[in-house]
């Protein structure tokens, strides 16, 4: 019978080699790092947290639909990168049916009641403060943002009568939009401001494409519109960029985009993101970073849509140009 065989001790050099391959395995095989959800690594942190090189500053929400709609902007290196308008999913569910809130109407026939389809405008209307300004950083020449939901749209028909959004971006204190009152002429302003509202954009701080002047657009609590969609086009159905002006001067900047193109941008897996550019002026009565770019984009990480303005390039006030005007 045969006694069973006693393991050798391992020798000095087999135990170096264990130890070798021990080492070098981790170098050769890692189990894989789980895959980060669509855009998580985007996420910016909050502007003064840390002193991050870039980071988002966001706005007070407001209740709109079953969600909220809120300003936000973001900095890299203390330079604006984006400011807009952050929209939750659920914010366009159950969004007002009826054609207005009643806030600017005008009695235009003079039967003693309005008629919110035709007698008011502004639709369904937010007021909303911009983000503060990050210490260090370059400050925005926008002053606050008004979001309007319009079920109906507006005029003129034909072009603008379907359910969509308007985010305006304002140049100028509230107090001035607030001075524009409703009334009787063009799209419901008082009459004795229509020939300030339609006073004409001086050439020099005119964007390109767009008229100097638009009187049958303007309108109670805005201002004028200025268009550069040719009358050919149709009906809204994506998005556009109008510029508004009073008295002579650009006073707020819109992008305008339909509900449809909107939740057209919904994909839950990858996200979607369209951008087009914003025409520019030969200049600018005030200094400041003007946006180059607006974009309308689903964000599937944070479940939220966004309407914002981007690509900002700096530009020195020229208040008086030859031929500009007072």
């Amino acid at each position: 019978m045969n006694s069973p065989r006693i393991p050798r001790p391992a020798t000095a050099a087999g135990l170096a080699c264990i130890a070798l391959l021990a080492a070098l395995l981790p170098s050769i095989w890692q189990p894989p790092a789980p895959r980060p959800r669509s855009g998580a690594a985007a996420r910016l942190p909050a502007c003064g947290a840390g002193g991050a090189a870039a980071c988002v500053s966001l706005g007070p929400a407001a209740a709109l639909g079953r969600g909220t709609v809120r300003t936000y902007s973001e900095y890299r290196n203390g330079t604006p990168q984006a400011v807009g308008i952050s929209l939750t999913a659920s914010a366009l569910r159950a969004l007002p049916a009826a054609p207005t809130d009643g806030k600017h109407c005008h009695d235009t026939d003079g039967d003693g009641s309005t008629d919110p389809a035709h007698e008011c405008v502004g639709g369904h209307s937010l007021e909303l403060a911009l983000p503060g300004t990050p210490p260090g950083s370059a400050g925005l020449p926008f002053q606050w943002a008004l979001f309007n939901w319009n079920p109906i749209g507006h005029s003129p028909h034909g072009r603008y009568d379907v359910p969509h959004f308007d985010v305006h971006f304002y140049l100028v204190p509230r107090e001035v939009r607030a001075a524009i009152r409703t009334g009787g002429c063009a799209l419901l302003i008082a009459c004795d401001q229509l020939d300030t509202a339609a006073r004409p954009v001086p050439a020099a701080y005119l964007p390109a494409g767009y008229p100097a002047s638009s009187p049958q657009t303007a309108e109670g609590a805005m201002g004028a519109h200025l268009d550069s969609r040719p009358p050919t086009t149709g009906t809204l159905t994506g998005q556009t960029f109008i510029y508004g002006a009073y008295a002579g001067d650009l006073i707020f900047m819109e992008p305008m985009l339909t509900k449809d193109f909107l939740q057209r941008h919904r994909d839950p897996a990858t996200g979607h993101r369209t951008c087009e550019p914003i025409p520019q002026p030969a200049a600018w009565r005030t200094s400041g970073w003007y946006p180059t770019r607006y974009c309308t984009a689903y964000r599937p990480d944070r479940g939220d849509y966004t309407v914002s303005l981007t690509d900002f390039v700096h530009a020195a006030a020229q208040p008086r140009l030859a031929g500009a005007g007072n």
